[in-house]
């Protein structure tokens, strides 16, 4: 992978969210490594954020008595998302999000927060045919959307 390359690709992609409704581009496909040092370059690139959701939303969540987390795992979101002033905000490891004890769509709720801040998040699965997979079709959280199914841009690598 061309790294500064993709980059320049991608800021493209996050000039086009910017004008929407929906400031929100999803990075999908290749692997986990490659989508991770993409958002970490992007990040510096445009003096953004960089935030690892799984670590910051567990560190949260543990203070969280388990029958409260689904009522709150929204708020705790929200409140990683506001420690970061950026002007682009990258989401890493998003795992925890798909995790089906909470009860919550991911999707929902990234979406939602991109109405208040411009995100570039890593979509934790695979991409195959213009779809997004998260886990198999057996798995408790197994989850697949369509591009046009995101109201959001999807940028694949």
């Amino acid at each position: 992978m061309n790294l500064p390359e993709k980059v320049t690709e991608l800021q493209a992609d996050v000039a086009r969210a910017s004008g929407e409704h929906y400031r929100l581009v999803w990075v999908a496909g290749g692997t986990a490594s490659e989508r991770s040092a993409l958002l970490r370059a992007l990040a510096e690139a445009e003096d953004g954020a960089f935030i690892e959701v799984g670590k910051k939303l567990s560190t949260a969540l543990i203070e969280v008595p388990a029958p409260l987390r689904t009522a709150s795992v929204e708020d705790c979101f929200a409140a990683c998302l506001g420690e970061s002033p950026s002007v682009v905000t990258c989401l890493d490891h998003l795992e925890i999000l798909f995790e089906s004890s909470l009860r919550i769509n991911p999707v929902t709720l990234v979406t939602g927060a991109s109405r208040h801040a411009l995100l570039v998040a890593a979509w934790p699965g695979m991409a195959h045919a213009g779809r997004l997979i998260f886990g198999s079709p057996d798995h408790p959280a197994y989850m697949e959307r369509s591009k046009q199914d995101l109201e959001a841009i999807v940028h694949f690598l």
